[in-house]
């Protein structure tokens, strides 16, 4: 099976980032002209194609008219991620995010505050899917994204690197505002159900929570990252 991605500003970000399509099909219905004027730019085939048969494609999924044919996403090592960051580098770790929808999220507002590389698990973790693709709205064309095999034993290679470890829990001694965010640091965000896994938690220098006093006691992983990233980019703002 061909892989693929969809949707307006994925296959966009495709066009101009560093993967080449193998072949683009566009909706006859679709008005918007971008992704046939990058594809006669970059010498990208395309053709036109009915929205039934898109839909077809991705499995009803809302692919808004475009589906991209291109080679599965890579993986960048840990090794090369460390190797070209600077020395207040900001990653983001997730231990557990099984949810596309917050995954590709996290994608996002990654890219929005400035995060160097994402670090995600092999076991109970999604992996970089068309649809995380598609929620990422472009954002997996412009960041790092490293998978490892334990979660746990990454944590310590990135502290032998100079990295100070700030876990998202609601156990945590200190808020998420009180957490000096300069020099390296990587912020941890786990899974709804189970939070940051044990291991991970006992291996962070910080665990930080987000006050809440509604009648909901949790928020999901996606705005808790969101939250945890943009007091980081506003810490180191202030510089």
């Amino acid at each position: 099976m061909e892989n693929f991605i969809y949707g307006l500003n994925p296959v966009i970000s495709a066009l101009k980032g560093k993967r080449r399509p193998k072949k683009v099909l566009i909706s006859e219905t679709l008005k918007n002209k971008d992704v046939e004027k990058l594809c006669k730019e970059n010498g990208i085939p395309f053709q036109f194609s009915t929205r039934k048969e898109l839909d077809r494609i991705t499995n009803g999924a809302n692919n808004q008219g475009v589906v991209c044919y291109i080679d599965p996403f890579e993986y960048t090592s840990l090794r090369e991620l460390l190797s070209k960051v600077s020395d207040d580098s900001l990653l983001l770790v997730l231990d557990g995010i099984e949810d596309p929808v917050n995954f590709g999220s996290l994608l996002r507002t990654s890219c929005c505050f400035g995060v160097d590389g994402v670090i995600i698990g092999k076991d109970r973790q999604v992996g970089m899917t068309p649809t995380v693709i598609k929620l990422s709205t472009g954002a997996s064309e412009h960041i790092d994204v490293v998978q490892v095999s334990n979660v746990a034993q990454t944590i310590n290679e990135l502290k032998k690197n100079g990295y100070w470890i700030v876990a998202a829990d609601g156990s945590g001694d200190r808020l998420y505002d009180q957490i000096d965010y300069n020099g390296k640091m990587a912020i941890v965000v786990g899974s709804e159900g189970r939070g940051v896994s044990r291991l991970v938690l006992e291996r962070s220098d910080f665990v930080a929570r987000i006050p809440i006093s509604g009648p909901v006691t949790s928020l999901n992983a996606a705005i808790a990252g969101a939250i945890f990233l943009s007091a980081a980019a506003s810490f180191r703002n202030k510089k």
